[in-house]
């Protein structure tokens, strides 16, 4: 077996598990992506209580506050 050298990287299951999620987040063709479910829970809002509802707007919220720091990532790995 290899002896791993100072700049090899080891990536612990956590997050290969974290990226998976990521990926199954922003992949475009996936149909079980979270913006595909929310098209379909807005397609059939019975599907969902008052309460859920808003608990979804309020987690929608916490996403829209981290959108300016998503496009400065952005901006920053496109000056790269």
């Amino acid at each position: 077996m290899a002896k791993a050298g100072k700049n090899d990287e080891i990536i612990s299951q956590d997050d290969i598990d974290s990226l998976f999620r990521i990926n199954e987040f922003i992949e475009p063709d996936d149909n079980n992506s979270l913006v595909e479910e929310l098209k379909q829970a807005i397609l059939d809002s019975g599907k969902l209580e008052l309460e859920q509802w808003q608990t979804l707007r309020e987690h929608l919220r916490e996403i829209e506050i981290l959108i300016p720091h998503i496009d400065l990532i952005i901006k920053l790995k496109k000056e790269k």
